[in-house]
C-alpha cells in the first residue's frame, strides 16, 4: 500500500544537468501538504521554507533513480492535459478542480519543462529518456496521498503548444483541452504582468518559433504579439488535425462552458459545484483577492497578424 512506500510524500521538482557530473533530480517532501497553489512551484518555494528551518541540506537522485521510484509507487494516470496560449482561464479551471479534494493539480510544473527541453542543455540525450523521465515525474507528482484522489490534471506552460506531436505521440489517449482567448485581450493582461514567454531572451526563440535575426529592443508588446501569433498557428495546425481526444474552448465563450466542458471532456466529475463557482469570485493566481474584471483592450494592443492568426484558427 502507498502508505508503507519509504517516499511516499516525495516528488522530484528540477532537473539539473552538469558537465562533469551529468544529470540529477532535486527532491522535496511535501509531508501533508496538498499542492493547491496556483503554480506547482509555489507550493514547492513553501516547503522549501518549512524545510530550511530544519536543514538546508538537498535531496537529489539520478533520473534513473526516479525511474525506478516511479514504477513502484501507487499513483493515478492524467485525466487531461491543458494546453493554453496564456491569461485564458486555464488558472482559473485549475483552481476551481483544485478545490474538490479528489483532484491532484500540477501546473506548470517547472521539471515538466526541463524534462522537454533538456536538449537545450545537452542535444545528445534520446527522446526515449525524456519519455521515460517525463512519465515518472508525472506518476510521482500524481502518487495517492489519500483516500480519496480520482481526479489528475496537468496544465502546461503555454510554449508547450509546441510540443504538441511529441506530447501526443507519448499520450495518444489521453485528453488534450485548449484553451485560448482574442489575442489582444491576452496582451493587454501581459502588459501589466508580463510571463516569462513574453520578455525576449527569457525563453529560446527556436522554441517560440520567433525569428532569431529579428530585434525588439524595449517593444515587449511587438515580441509578445508574435509569441502569440505562432500560438494559434500551431492551434490552428492541431485543430484540423482532428484527433478525437482533443477539445477546443475560448474564455470569450464563458467561464462556466469551460468549467462544463472540461469536466465532460476529462471524465471529472463537478460534486461540489458551489465551492467550485464561488472559487470564480476570486483572482485565479491570489485567491484571496476578489476577482476584478480585465480592462477592455486598447488599440495598442491589437497586432493585425496576430488577430488573423486567432479569426482563422477560430474559422476552422
Amino acid at each position: 500500500m502507498n502508505k508503507d512506500h519509504p517516499l511516499k510524500n516525495w516528488v522530484p521538482y528540477q532537473l539539473l544537468f552538469d558537465e562533469l557530473e551529468g544529470w540529477k533530480v532535486t527532491w522535496m517532501d511535501l509531508q501533508d501538504r496538498k499542492i493547491a497553489e496556483p503554480f506547482f512551484d509555489e507550493t514547492i518555494m513553501k516547503c522549501r521554507s518549512m524545510r530550511a528551518q530544519k536543514t538546508m541540506l538537498k535531496s537529489f537522485s539520478s533520473p534513473d533513480f526516479m525511474k525506478e521510484v516511479a514504477e513502484n509507487i501507487p499513483h493515478l494516470k492524467p485525466n487531461a492535459f491543458i494546453f493554453h496560449v496564456s491569461r485564458c482561464g486555464s488558472t482559473l479551471v485549475t483552481q476551481a478542480f483544485c478545490e474538490m479534494d479528489e483532484n491532484i493539480v500540477i501546473a506548470e510544473a517547472p521539471l515538466l519543462d526541463e524534462i522537454l527541453r533538456a536538449s537545450e542543455k545537452n542535444d545528445s540525450l534520446p527522446t526515449e529518456k525524456k519519455e521515460a523521465w517525463f512519465k515518472a515525474a508525472l506518476n510521482l507528482m500524481g502518487q495517492h496521498r489519500n483516500s480519496k484522489e480520482t481526479g489528475y490534471i496537468i496544465k502546461l506552460d503555454s510554449w508547450h503548444l509546441h510540443f504538441y506531436e511529441l506530447l501526443r505521440s507519448w499520450f495518444p489517449d489521453t485528453p488534450f483541452f485548449f484553451l485560448s482567448r482574442r489575442p489582444d485581450e491576452v496582451l493587454a493582461s501581459h502588459e501589466k504582468r508580463r510571463g516569462i514567454h513574453t520578455v525576449p531572451g527569457m525563453v529560446n526563440k527556436d522554441l517560440l518559433k520567433i525569428d532569431a535575426s529579428k530585434e525588439y529592443g524595449g517593444d515587449f508588446n511587438s515580441y509578445t504579439a508574435d509569441v502569440l501569433e505562432h500560438f494559434f498557428l500551431q492551434m490552428q495546425y492541431i485543430q484540423r488535425l482532428g484527433h478525437p481526444k482533443n477539445a477546443f474552448t475560448d474564455y470569450g465563450d464563458g467561464v462556466f462552458k469551460m468549467l462544463t466542458e472540461f469536466s465532460a471532456f476529462a471524465g471529472i466529475s463537478i460534486h461540489n459545484p458551489e465551492r467550485i463557482y464561488n472559487r470564480l469570485n476570486y483572482h485565479s493566481k491570489a485567491g484571496q483577492e476578489l476577482f476584478k474584471k480585465d480592462k477592455a483592450a486598447e488599440i495598442r494592443h491589437y497586432y493585425h497578424h496576430c488577430m488573423e492568426a486567432y479569426l482563422q484558427f477560430k474559422k476552422y
